[in-house]
């Protein structure tokens, strides 16, 4: 494993990605930043969080590449592996708010941000970012965000942190993927629960039923089965990050 640890940079997904186009490495290869002033969400939101306080990395493993249809089975492979570290840690309440969030009850605790290049209908070059809320207590603005210290009351050592979760990280997508479909199912945050959703034109109500193998999720509404994708769609009343 190869760690690059960087005070402050804009994106460690960019900084990943620059680094690799000059430096080819065969190791898995990682970017911590203690401060990461324009961290990226999903759909061009924007990660916020205080230097020095939380976890935020980037990760490449060169030997993964996927078929593009594939790609959000990289995405359920990693939430299931970040889920079931955060039980480790005694962070209960697991859940994976779709697409690409995880959260502690209702409250988000961690993200993650997938980016690749395609050749030829091939993934290749998969950057994979993830910010984790560790000894962060107060955030301004976000009023639905929770740290790993908020809960537990431990103050965590980030590097120690950082080498336990890339390590689970790195064993698991090193792997043949497995089938994990049901583990991802079963940890869909509102699956089984009506909610209401917004799309461009409307609001309605609908149950979340699963996840396609391409990533829309599939939701019963009164007029029948509906399926979205990550930009098509919005949970009401719940935090956007």
């Amino acid at each position: 494993m190869h760690l690059i640890k960087l005070n402050a940079t804009d994106s460690t997904n960019d900084a990943l990605r620059i680094l690799l186009s000059k430096n080819h490495s065969a190791k898995p290869t990682i970017v911590w930043a203690l401060h990461q002033k324009n961290g990226k969400g999903q759909s061009g939101n924007v990660w916020t969080s205080s230097a020095g306080e939380n976890l935020t990395f980037s990760l490449c493993i060169p030997s993964v590449t996927l078929p593009v249809d594939q790609l959000f089975e990289l995405n359920k492979q990693v939430a299931v592996c970040l889920a079931s570290w955060f039980l480790l840690h005694k962070i209960k309440n697991i859940y994976v708010k779709w697409p690409n969030d995880i959260l502690s009850g209702n409250q988000k605790i961690a993200g993650i941000l997938i980016e690749t290049s395609v050749h030829k209908a091939v993934a290749k070059s998969i950057v994979i970012g993830i910010g984790i809320n560790v000894n962060q207590l107060y955030f301004p603005n976000l009023p639905h965000a929770v740290s790993m210290r908020s809960i537990t009351k431990i103050n965590y050592d980030l590097e120690e942190l950082l080498l336990s979760v890339t390590d689970r990280l790195i064993k698991t997508l090193s792997l043949p993927f497995k089938a994990i479909d049901d583990s991802y199912t079963n940890l869909l945050y509102g699956r089984n629960q009506k909610r209401t959703f917004r799309t461009q034109n409307n609001e309605f109500e609908g149950t979340i039923l699963d996840v396609t193998p391409e990533g829309k999720l599939r939701i019963q509404t009164q007029n029948g089965e509906r399926q979205f994708a990550v930009k098509e769609l919005q949970f009401v009343h719940i935090f956007n990050q």
